[in-house]
């Protein structure tokens, strides 16, 4: 296929493989660096489709081919979504046989666990597993405890996390300083809703039948149910497309305004929007987020989008992470509340996740490292944006500087696009 050149007017570039697409975003340049690992959904998407079934050895070897592809293009893992349709049907043994491919190019097993809430010991023990198996290094992304009757477990994951560590096993994480997350409000749906023709026409959201079945399973545990773990009550829409009224309500008032149950309130949300609605919930252990905070394996993140703070990318009400995690972390948890020494809140969220994912030259202020640089002043930084308006600059950072280029200067936004592609190989 003929390699077309990144268009500029707000549509993605087309690339068939890793390498076009980090030459086309090199091409156009970038407002930041970028290291990508490779999507299990979207190699089980192409070799697969959204089947609920363990792969067969065919299709196994088609997930493996592109992965190991893609890591000889400079990719730096690879990342599931174990609670998301089709990376969840992924069993754990065809994730170890995807990272023993991908071991001899020292590429990182990056894992959204299996589940979060009830059986949260049981997928930190997934991850380690994976990792000790295939000899990767492994990561958990945005470690936490959801719903109320699992607050209280970080130490136990803690402990598994150090053990594991202690026996030789990389395992590393990271957290988003919220008690509240963010996802697609389809992904809330029972599985089977998922992965059975849901995108024709929704069918399985009008049909009686299947209505009723998803009613019984909203009131089950035994999954990573969302609706039960936070109640409607605190679950927000960020974002409905094209039905902005729905914005920043919960789907417990939704359904007072519609005079419905709670229950057809949620299904008329995406039927209306087609299935693209995004949703903050709220049902995180602050406790837990304060003990994971103070690990020494602990790096922090945003789990965020990239967004501006006005346009098309701004619209609804989105999670604040997307504004203000890391002025948060340091104004709130490092300043304020004193969890750690300045210092110990910078290498949390610099030197440290380079050290994890294996990025040389930076991440430190050092002669002969890449100049990626942030001015800030501790005395004064801090989230601006909270959960009704999300949109505002932080304050307290002055200049940032993109490979020795300056990207902010005296608070404004430089468009220099001085960020890149930054490939393994190269390393």
């Amino acid at each position: 296929m003929e390699l077309r050149r990144p268009s500029l007017n707000g549509k993605p570039p087309q690339a068939v493989s890793f390498a076009q697409y980090a030459d086309l975003i090199n091409s156009q340049g970038n407002s930041t660096n970028m290291a990508l690992l490779v999507g299990n959904s979207n190699l089980r998407t192409h070799a697969m489709g959204y089947a609920d079934r363990p792969a067969t050895n065919e299709e196994l070897t088609i997930m493996e081919n592109m992965l190991v592809q893609a890591m000889k293009e400079g990719a730096w893992g690879l990342s599931t979504g174990l609670t998301y349709v089709p990376s969840e049907f992924a069993t754990t043994q065809e994730l170890i046989a995807l990272c023993k491919k991908m071991k001899p190019y020292g590429g990182v097993y990056n894992s959204h666990m299996r589940n979060e809430s009830d059986r949260l010991e049981e997928a930190v023990d997934e991850v380690i597993e994976i990792a000790r198996a295939s000899g990767c290094k492994g990561h958990i992304s945005h470690l936490k405890t959801t719903g109320h009757q699992n607050w209280g477990k970080a130490k136990r994951c803690l402990s598994r996390i150090e053990e594991a560590n202690r026996q030789g096993v990389d395992i590393t994480f990271d957290v988003h300083p919220y008690n509240a997350g963010s996802l697609s409000l389809a992904s809330m749906l029972p599985r089977w809703v998922l992965s059975e023709n849901y995108g024709e026409n929704f069918r399985l959201l009008k049909d009686p039948e299947s209505k009723e079945r998803i009613a019984a399973d909203l009131q089950r545990t035994g999954w990573e149910n969302l609706v039960l773990l936070s109640g409607f009550d605190h679950i927000v829409v960020s974002y409905a497309a094209g039905q902005p009224q729905y914005n920043g309500k919960t789907i417990t008032r939704i359904a007072e305004e519609l005079k419905v149950s709670e229950l057809d309130a949620f299904l008329r949300v995406l039927l209306d929007c087609k299935g693209d609605v995004m949703s903050v919930f709220y049902a995180i252990g602050e406790e837990d987020l304060r003990t994971f905070l103070q690990s020494p394996y602990c790096s922090i993140g945003t789990d965020a989008f990239a967004r501006h703070y006005s346009g098309p990318t701004a619209a609804g009400t989105p999670h604040p992470r997307n504004y203000g995690g890391f002025p948060r972390f340091l104004g709130k948890y490092v300043r304020d509340e004193k969890l750690m020494s300045l210092e110990e809140g910078i290498r949390k969220i610099t030197g440290y996740p380079a050290k994890c994912f294996g990025l040389r030259g930076r991440g430190l202020l050092k002669e002969g490292y890449h100049a990626d640089l942030v001015a800030f002043d501790p005395k004064t930084i801090a989230e601006q944006g909270d959960f009704i308006t999300p949109n505002r600059k932080p304050k307290g950072i002055e200049y940032v500087v993109i490979n020795g280029k300056m990207a902010v200067d005296k608070g404004q936004f430089q468009d220099i696009r001085a960020g890149r592609m930054l490939l393994h190989h190269e390393q």
